[in-house]
């Protein structure tokens, strides 16, 4: 079968949540496609299934797009690796598991910047609605939803030290990010069952895999998207190096992240006409803000030794832990491989407003090398800046959908992004220098005591700067008074009918905090409003 009412293009964060939704409904035949495997097949499925499982996957271009951001002389000309998934769950099956939806001001500004229905009493049904919170009963957490948000049920005695080293500092205590503050410091909640790495393809799409009007395409190439007379009708994909068509009489939907989905925009013939032009793309309709407004979280990090080897490695202290740590793991889902390695974490504010604008998560392990078992003890924070005021692009390098496209982050662009880095850098030291630490403490790894003053902070941040892994905003939605707004309120593409964008990429403004949850929220709104035009439709027929 060739012939669908929706294609939904991408199994990610948002993918996996759309395919469900849009297939509940056994009139409406949905095809899904993924450019990566399946999750479902051995080895990937016990990979995918451990919380830290993610250290084997990485490595492998056959799981993850491997991309990287181009460097400027602002991050002295370096390459960062990018790594996104490529598989059934996308990132949501590599990434740390964490649950954060941010900031109440994060979305009550994506309505006053002209975005209706985007305020934060108007999504927090939709978070809701997919939650099956594990903690006490709150007004702001849903219960019986597919995805399960619980604290995991062992923890490492590292992150028990850091968040009593933040208590020492002055930082508030804060057991639910999500509640009504966010500051503070505590044990996050992750998308875990029962120890398990609940991925958006676990939680959505694998409960509806076994419906005859959902087809799953996997390990297929989507090459580009098809119009007729302005309106999306189809898609040409390639597998096992065969191309064919299919065809969408309802909608498409591109749920590809936000550096792929803007990639296949500008490849269809959606974007800059100057620069799909300059790649030989004919031009379908200009819009010049897809691959526009690239927002991620720049990171920086403070490492440290860790003597007396709590912290998670392959060494001979280590040697017992870690022959046991299947076992734990097989028998009660509890261990080392039960850990997320991104245990604890939390939020502050360094210029005085109140509203946190840094976010600091500690490892309970070295993970500067993400796809790889550390060797040596210790542990890390992740400083990460909330709201950046620099923004970057995504660009075509060629024509072909195989050629990975150009990502330039712009870190520090403006100076307001590395003068509160270093405010957040600071504090990170400030909590590791408490006393609840001082045991398992040993000297600073990187980037090292000898940067003091802040030209030396800047010099040594510029050396080490990465990413949080939380890009947005390449597609983002605007009202009609805005020129880059590529997506309108109910993320329809302007320009063209039967198109929509739906991930990431859409955010307006990148929120505070962890990205997972909030794209999932937006595929949970998006599934609503595509049934209801498809409800008004009919009606109208």
């Amino acid at each position: 079968m060739s012939d669908y009412d929706y294609i939904v293009i991408g199994s990610g964060s948002a993918g996996s949540l759309m395919a469900n939704r849009l297939s509940a409904d056994p009139a409406n035949r949905v095809a899904l496609i993924e450019a990566g495997p399946s999750d479902r097949n051995w080895p990937v499925n016990v990979k995918t299934a451990m919380p830290v499982g993610n250290i084997f996957l990485l490595p492998h271009e056959k799981y993850n797009w491997k991309q990287s951001l181009a460097g400027n002389e602002a991050v002295n000309n370096r390459q960062i690796n990018f790594p996104r998934g490529k598989l059934f769950g996308g990132c949501s099956a590599i990434n740390g598991g964490v649950y954060i939806r941010g900031q109440k001001a994060d979305y009550d500004a994506w309505a006053d910047a002209g975005n209706a229905g985007w305020a934060h009493d108007d999504v927090l049904p939709a978070f809701k609605a997919v939650e099956n919170y594990h903690g006490p009963d709150q007004p702001w957490h849903g219960k019986g939803g597919e995805l399960d948000v619980e604290k995991p049920k062992s923890w490492n005695p590292i992150a028990t030290a850091i968040v009593d080293a933040a208590a020492q500092a002055g930082h508030h205590r804060n057991t639910d990010f999500a509640g009504e503050r966010q500051d503070g410091f505590g044990r996050y909640d992750l998308n875990q069952r029962n120890g398990t790495r609940l991925s958006s393809a676990r939680a959505f799409l694998h409960p509806a895999l076994h419906r005859e009007n959902l087809t799953v395409l996997d390990e297929t190439m989507v090459r580009r998207i098809l119009f007729d007379r302005g309106r999306a009708s189809g898609i040409e994909i390639e597998k096992d190096s065969a191309r064919r068509i299919l065809t969408a009489r309802r909608e498409i939907i591109l749920c590809a992240g936000a550096t792929n989905s803007p990639q296949l925009l500008m490849l269809s013939g959606i974007g800059p006409q100057d620069h799909l032009r300059d790649m030989g793309i004919d031009l379908i309709h200009h819009l010049p803000g897809v691959g526009q407004h690239l927002q991620d979280h720049p990171t920086v990090h403070v490492a440290m030794e860790n003597p007396s080897g709590e912290s998670y490695a392959i060494s001979p202290k280590a040697l017992p832990r870690i022959l046991a740590s299947p076992f734990r793991y097989l028998f009660n889902r509890t261990g080392m491989l039960a850990s997320n390695v991104a245990e604890c974490g939390g939020f502050l504010c360094t210029d005085g407003s109140g509203r946190p604008d840094i976010q600091i998560t500690f490892l309970v392990g070295l993970k500067i090398d993400a796809r790889s078992v550390p060797r040596r003890h210790g542990y890390m924070a992740l400083i990460q800046l909330l709201r950046p005021k620099s923004a970057g692009s995504v660009r075509l390098a060629t024509n072909r959908p195989e050629d990975k496209p150009v990502i330039d982050p712009n870190f520090f662009a403006d100076p307001y992004d590395m003068k509160t880095l270093i405010a957040g850098f600071r504090e990170a030291r400030n909590i590791f220098a408490q006393p609840s630490l001082a045991a398992m403490t040993g000297a600073e790894i990187e980037p090292g005591a000898q940067h003091q003053s802040d030209a030396e902070i800047d010099a040594a941040l510029r050396q080490i700067v990465n990413t949080a892994y939380h890009p947005t905003g390449t597609a983002k939605m605007g009202p009609d008074s805005d020129p880059m707004a590529v997506v309108d309120n109910r993320l329809r593409v302007r320009g063209v009918a039967g198109l929509r964008v739906v991930d990431a990429s859409v955010m307006p403004e990148i929120i505070s905090g962890n990205t997972s949850a909030p794209t999932m929220m937006i595929a949970e709104r998006a599934a609503r409003f595509i049934l209801e035009d498809a409800l008004r439709s009919n009606i109208a027929a």
